[in-house]
C-alpha cells in the first residue's frame, strides 16, 4: 500500500548486518553467498537467493532461533531498534493500522516477505523484514509464498502509483447515507491484485465508509469561495498552505510522499481527487 522510504536506509542496512554478524558464525561458509550479501541483499538479490536456497532449508533453520532471538526484548541490538529507526508509524500493507515503536513497550510486527519457514536463510536479512500491524502479517499473510514477481514488494514498489480507490454510488441518497455506496480499489496490476486479495483490502475498506461520507459532506460545505476565504484569513498561522488546509479538513495526507505517516490516508487522498476537492 505504502513505500517504505527513509533518507539513511543504506546506513541502517550497514548497521543491521554489523550489528548482527557476530551472533552468526555458524552461517555455513560453504554458502554461495557471503553471510553480508544475504543480510543486507536488496530485494532483486533476495529473490535470486531465494531462488538458490530452494532445497537447502536444512542448512539454514539455525537462523530462524537467531531471528527469535533478535525479537527479543533486551539491551543488545533488536527488533525494537530496527523499528524505531525506520519509523514505519503506520502498516505499509493496509495503511489502517498504525504501527508506532515504543521502545520497550510496541512495535510493528516483522512479515518476512520471503516465508522464514520456507527461506530460513533469509530470517534476518534486512530487506525481508517488513514492519506491518498483526492483522496483515499474522492474521492475513501468515506463510503464504510472496515474492517480487508475484507481489508488490514495500521498499521498491508503491502500491499509490498502480492502485486507485474509487467511490460507486448505489442511489442518490450518497450524500447522507453510507449504505448508498461502496469503496472499490482498482487496479491492472497482477502484483497488486495479489496484494489487495491477500489482505482483503477491498473487504476491509468497507468498514471505513464514515470517512468518505464526510469527505462528501465537506464537499458541499467547504466550496472553492469557502476554502479561499479560510486560505486569506488564515494562511501563515493556522496552516502553511493550501495542502494544509485540505489535510486539516480532511484528515489525511493528501501528498503521495507523506500518505504513509497517517492511517487511512491513501484512500481519503484518492476520494478527494475523485471529488475533485
Amino acid at each position: 500500500m505504502v513505500k517504505i522510504t527513509h533518507k539513511n536506509l543504506d546506513k541502517f542496512v550497514k548497521e543491521h548486518f554489523e550489528n548482527l554478524k557476530n551472533k552468526l558464525k555458524e552461517f555455513p561458509k560453504s554458502c554461495k553467498y557471503s553471510l553480508e550479501e544475504v543480510i543486507t541483499a536488496e530485494p532483486k538479490k533476495l529473490h535470486e537467493i531465494a531462488e538458490w536456497a530452494e532445497g537447502r532449508k536444512e542448512e539454514y533453520t539455525f537462523m530462524i532461533g537467531k531471528y527469535k532471538n533478535f525479537t527479543a526484548k533486551k539491551k543488545e541490538y533488536n527488533a525494537y531498534d530496527l523499528a524505531s529507526k525506520l519509523q514505519v508509524n503506520v502498516c505499509p500493507y493496509c495503511n489502517i493500522n498504525s504501527t508506532f515503536t515504543i521502545k520497550n513497550g510496541t512495535r510493528p510486527e516483522f512479515d518476512h516477505f520471503y516465508d522464514k519457514a520456507t527461506y530460513p536463510i533469509l530470517s534476518l536479512s534486512f530487506y525481508n523484514l517488513i514492519p506491518s500491524c498483526h492483522i496483515c502479517n499474522s492474521s492475513l499473510k501468515g506463510n503464504k509464498n510472496f515474492s517480487i514477481k508475484t507481489h508488490l514488494h514495500p521498499y521498491i514498489d508503491s502500491f499509490d502509483e498502480v492502485a486507485k480507490f474509487s467511490l460507486k454510488l448505489k442511489n442518490s441518497s450518497f450524500y447522507y447515507s453510507i449504505d448508498s455506496f461502496y469503496i472499490e480499489l482498482k487496479t491492472i496490476d497482477k502484483r497488486a491484485k495479489n496484494i489487495i486479495k491477500t489482505f482483503k483490502l477491498e473487504d476491509r475498506y468497507q468498514n471505513h465508509k464514515d470517512i468518505i461520507l464526510e469527505l462528501i459532506q465537506k464537499k458541499f460545505i467547504y466550496d472553492s469561495s469557502y476554502l479561499d476565504e479560510l486560505l486569506n484569513k488564515y494562511e501563515g498561522t493556522l496552516f502553511k498552505n493550501r495542502e494544509d488546509l485540505q489535510r486539516l479538513i480532511s484528515g489525511g495526507y493528501i501528498d503521495s510522499n507523506e500518505i504513509g505517516k497517517r492511517p487511512l490516508s491513501k484512500l481519503i487522498k484518492d476520494i478527494l481527487e475523485e471529488l475533485e476537492f
